[in-house]
């Protein structure tokens, strides 16, 4: 199974490339989702959070969940409350996406991707072959960002200069995907992306090694016990 992430900066157009993977059939470990995910109510991550953070990042007149836009004004202005976000989520994070990535496993698709904003901060990269980043200009993106999120223009920077600045991550990918015009180029072009991992040899591959690990193995577990 080829392993394939995707990253890029905020309102780049990421959630698009993924959205045209999705609709591919490929499967897709969703970062943000799944960070959704870990902090409802009722969870140890929303536990630790409302700790750390206090009743007021909580709506508790709307059964307790978390204020993500009043949070994320505290975070994107104050990097040691960012770190204590992170140190309190990514295990949580990190453990989801690994749960879902062995069931694909096991399951055994051609291959899936990675769709986080972090790929590259939290060295994600270094466990996989191929990495896609999605960008476009900083003018464009501020814009996309004002527009989608409604907020100030102050704020859509300071959450831009909050991760990882995109021209490293540009440097960094296997894959980069320009997306400084419409979003019809945008599918297109990863339409043109799809057809080539369709024509890697590397899922077989991993097929095969994975398919004499599932049979040696059970085979010398077995052998053992009837020593």
């Amino acid at each position: 199974m080829l392993v394939v992430g995707l990253s890029g900066g905020v309102a780049t157009g990421k959630s698009t490339v993924s959205s045209v993977f999705r609709a591919h059939g490929v499967p897709i470990i969703d970062a943000d989702l799944i960070a959704r995910q870990v902090v409802v109510p009722g969870t140890s991550t929303y536990r630790k959070l409302r700790a750390e953070f206090g009743d007021d990042y909580f709506d508790d007149e709307h059964g307790g969940v978390l204020r993500r836009d009043k949070l994320g004004k505290l975070i994107f202005n104050d990097p040691d409350r960012r770190k204590a976000l992170n140190r309190i989520t990514h295990p949580a994070i990190r453990w989801e996406m690994l749960k879902q990535f062995l069931s694909l496993l096991v399951y055994g698709t051609r291959y899936i991707v990675f769709d986080t904003p972090l790929l590259f901060e939290s060295g994600y990269d270094a466990y996989i072959g191929t990495t896609i980043v999605v960008w476009c200009d900083f003018e464009k993106e501020v814009e996309r960002m004002m527009k989608r999120d409604n907020i100030l223009r102050a704020d859509a920077e300071s959450r831009i200069h909050a991760q990882m600045d995109i021209e490293e991550k540009k440097k960094r990918a296997k894959i980069v995907i320009d997306n400084n015009g419409n979003i019809d180029e945008l599918r297109e072009k990863v339409k043109e992306i799809i057809g080539q991992l369709d024509k890697s040899w590397k899922p077989f591959i991993f097929r095969l090694v994975f398919g004499v690990i599932l049979g040696v193995v059970p085979y010398y577990f077995f052998k053992y016990l009837r020593a």
